[in-house]
């Protein structure tokens, strides 16, 4: 083979295997990703500060372990963004556009680990990018950014645990647990799922594995700070959701509407 032969053989596998990668499922989804973030970025700063964004800046010049109507997080990522970018909106909202980013990557990775091909990966990657919950979600400074985010991320380490039969990955969702209680107490919704189905399936064998345990230890020390607060202040959150029920400030929405309207936020229209 002549020089000039074997380097246009060389070339040509390169370029295939270079141009494989490029448009592979977990590529194109890195790509919607980016979109994502970006489009966020630019549109971050044309519409003024949400009333929610204020009272969080407020929450952040008052740091504690807990505040009436929600978990320490929020403040302190506030009291970051404000420290690092001023009164600047973009950099306020950078992180809730990272989390949205990163919520659409985490969804091509969990399509692959039940065992989605590429196009199910864009599919499902695209579904969050177009969702107009998420839309709004990532677009302000809110807990909402985040919670998608870390539920997802603890639902891959339970199907890794699963899939893997490998018990390290309770340790992370215990970490996980913990940070989502310190971002939202909606959380608790999201571990007792996990705990229930785990516990009445065959998934029951990993009780008996010291990482489960060691995962749930971390979770309960992570949310322990906000805990004590509560606890200190006689528990002002319920006192907050009691109130909130009294006033008939609830948006009280029949079981059909409910679903439907679930479904209508999420853009199960376009997904279809």
């Amino acid at each position: 083979m002549s020089v000039r032969r074997w380097a246009f053989s060389v070339f040509f596998v390169f370029a295939r295997s270079t141009s494989s990668r490029w448009f592979s499922g977990p590529a194109l989804v890195l790509y919607l990703a980016t979109a994502k973030f970006l489009f966020h970025l630019l549109t971050a700063s044309r519409y003024g500060i949400f009333r929610d964004e204020l009272y969080y800046l407020a929450c952040g010049e008052h740091l504690d372990w807990g505040y009436v109507d929600q978990p320490p997080v929020i403040g302190l990522v506030a009291w970051s963004a404000r420290r690092i970018f001023d009164d600047s909106l973009i950099g306020l909202r950078l992180l809730p556009a990272a989390a949205g980013a990163a919520t659409v990557w985490l969804t091509g990775k969990v399509t692959r680990e039940i065992g989605g091909g590429s196009f199910a990966q864009v599919i499902a990657a695209l579904a969050v990018v177009a969702a107009p919950v998420f839309l709004i979600m990532h677009h302000w400074l809110t807990m909402n950014a985040f919670e998608p985010l870390i539920w997802l991320a603890g639902a891959w380490c339970v199907i890794r645990a699963i899939n893997q039969d490998e018990p390290r990955y309770w340790i992370w969702l215990g970490v996980l647990a913990g940070v989502g209680l310190e971002n939202k107490y909606t959380s608790a919704f999201f571990i007792a799922g996990v705990v229930i189905s785990i516990a009445l399936t065959s998934g029951r064998r990993f009780l008996a594995t010291k990482e489960y345990w060691l995962g749930a230890l971390l979770g309960a020390v992570i949310f322990l700070p906000n805990l004590i607060w509560l606890v200190r202040h006689d528990f002002p959150f319920l006192e907050l959701m009691h109130n909130i029920r009294r006033t008939h400030r609830d948006v009280v929405r029949a079981p059909l509407a409910f679903v439907l309207d679930q479904a209508q936020n999420s853009g199960i229209e376009f997904s279809l």
